[in-house]
């Protein structure tokens, strides 16, 4: 298979797996993200909640004040 068939499915062959390896390594990434976002958003969450708080009882001495 020295001929050209077996030069074109070297080729193919070759290129089909440096492709493949670089869809694994890209779904690899893409969970890493992914990983990434879920600890940002946990930690934003967290935050907001934090702030409403601070904000529920700045109204309640504010009112406390007024009255």
């Amino acid at each position: 298979m020295s001929g050209l068939r077996g030069r074109l499915l070297f080729g193919f062959g070759t290129l089909l797996a440096v492709v493949a390896g670089l869809g694994l390594l890209t779904v690899s990434q893409v969970d890493e993200l992914g990983q990434s976002v879920d600890v940002i958003l946990r930690e934003n969450y967290r935050s907001v909640v934090a702030c409403q708080d601070m904000k529920e009882a700045l109204e309640r001495i504010d009112s406390g004040v007024l009255c």
